[in-house]
């Protein structure tokens, strides 16, 4: 989901630590200039997803994902913005004992608002995405079982926090919540081998609404007369509600002979940690590069960007 809350918003010490590098004085925050900033970003992430072959019959589940992003902010001042953004990438998954998996490429599009009012901001994004996906499952005595279809995804995030100012950086609680509803057509399995065990999967619409609690922190440093490193950290806990993550199959030859397959569960309670540094240049640069986990009873996920920006 394209998010980049905070980041339009300067705190005043940040601020007064640019101040130095473009040359203004000291004594107060730069007046406004720049009021565009283009961007693009390169991202890449991995989960592990434990299943329960006991109780459920679900088995554990690796994906992987990368892509790039691109978008522009525009700056109505020094403390909203608003902007889009458009992003390409592609996934893979893979079930334990190789019994199947699937890959999608995908294209995201969406927009986004920061605004803060002296330590208090607030930021929100809408994005959609269309998934041109494909599965393959080993059936019984080594058949093959293929599919493809497209998929949606709809969602949105809001947050706010106040930041307080202290000697070492700022501290930020924040509260966020965001939804994200994906929706999957009838689709039906391609069976060339004729063996009988091809599913039709009926089309549903899944959900996930997350509430987040926790807190970021920041610290600007004048590293070079023309250069200025501010460090970001985050520590939070996440709880998901997931609508039924379940899929209702039938057998091609007994259509009216349904049933339900479960997939590894998410997890409910999860903590994230997020790390990042950005590099800014008087010229109007700036390169930043983050590392994200997430971590769960039951699954681990870690995800990284790196990102090139230019304010003029």
């Amino acid at each position: 989901m394209v998010h980049r809350a905070g980041r339009g918003a300067l705190p005043d010490d940040i601020a007064l630590a640019y101040n130095k590098v473009l040359g203004a004085p000291a004594a107060k925050a730069p007046a406004f200039a720049e009021r565009w900033t283009a961007w693009g970003t390169a991202f890449g992430g991995t989960n592990r997803t434990s299943g329960d072959p006991v109780v459920i019959g679900s088995h554990d589940l690796s994906a992987r994902t990368f892509g790039v992003a691109a978008g522009a902010d525009y700056h109505f001042d020094r403390d909203a913005l608003v902007g889009f953004a458009l992003s390409g990438g592609g996934t893979k998954w893979d079930l334990a004992q190789a019994i199947g998996g699937g890959k999608s490429d995908a294209i995201q599009a969406g927009v986004y608002t920061a605004v803060r009012t002296g330590p208090v901001y607030f930021a929100a994004s809408l994005a959609v995405a269309n998934h041109w996906m494909s599965t393959d499952r080993l059936a019984p005595f080594g058949n093959q079982l293929t599919a493809k279809f497209d998929a949606q995804t709809v969602g949105g995030r809001v947050e706010g926090g106040y930041r307080f100012a202290t000697p070492i950086g700022g501290f930020t609680p924040y509260a966020a919540a965001q939804a994200r509803a994906f929706r999957t057509p009838t689709y039906t399995e391609a069976d060339l081998a004729g063996s009988g065990f091809g599913l039709t999967y009926q089309g549903r619409t899944a959900s996930d609404t997350r509430s987040e609690l926790g807190a970021r922190f920041d610290r600007a440093t004048l590293v070079t007369p023309n250069s200025v490193l501010t460090l970001h950290g985050r520590a939070a806990w996440a709880h998901d509600w997931v609508s039924d993550p379940t899929l209702v199959a039938a057998f091609q030859a007994l259509p009216g002979a349904s049933f339900i397959v479960n997939g590894a569960t998410p997890a409910k309670n999860t903590a994230l940690a997020s790390a990042d540094a950005e590099l800014k240049f008087s010229n109007g640069v700036a390169l930043s590069a983050k590392f994200d986990g997430e971590f769960a009873a039951r699954s681990t996920t870690y995800s990284g960007t790196a990102s090139l920006r230019y304010a003029w």
